[in-house]
């Protein structure tokens, strides 16, 4: 069995499942690493970064909070380091999801979000070659 590298999930917080991406436009490590402080003390502290560089940061979040809440807890005490954040985006993440096989973000996806239940949709084939549907 591969471990989890996010835990077990019984040790997981209780709540709705998200994923926040911020973009900077120019290089700014320090805020970049503030903003993920500032969620792993106010909001989940066992928050994941999907990815962190100077550019920008990638983060899966499990709380009970709103999305607005979540930006603001991100964003809290920190105005002056965030003049260069180019755009910000919380989203919540739901049954329906892909993550290739080879990559950890499944491992998250799997233990937190739920499963749809219902199968899959069927890949759609051509009837003609005149058309693309």
């Amino acid at each position: 069995m591969t471990d989890n590298p996010f835990g077990e999930p019984d040790t997981r917080t209780i709540g709705r499942n998200y994923l926040m991406l911020v973009s900077v436009k120019k290089d700014n490590m320090a805020a970049v690493q503030k903003a993920l402080d500032n969620l792993k003390k106010a909001v989940d502290k066992n928050a994941q970064p999907l990815w962190i560089d100077s550019r920008g940061i990638g983060v899966f979040i499990t709380t009970g909070m709103a999305a607005s809440e979540i930006r603001a807890a991100a964003f809290h005490g920190v105005s002056g380091d965030f003049t260069d954040i180019k755009d910000a985006i919380v989203i919540e993440i739901g049954s329906d999801w892909y993550a290739s096989d080879e990559t950890n973000i499944k491992n998250w996806l799997t233990a937190h979000a739920k499963t749809s239940s219902s199968p899959a949709p069927e890949p759609r084939t051509r009837k003609n070659k005149e058309s693309p549907w």
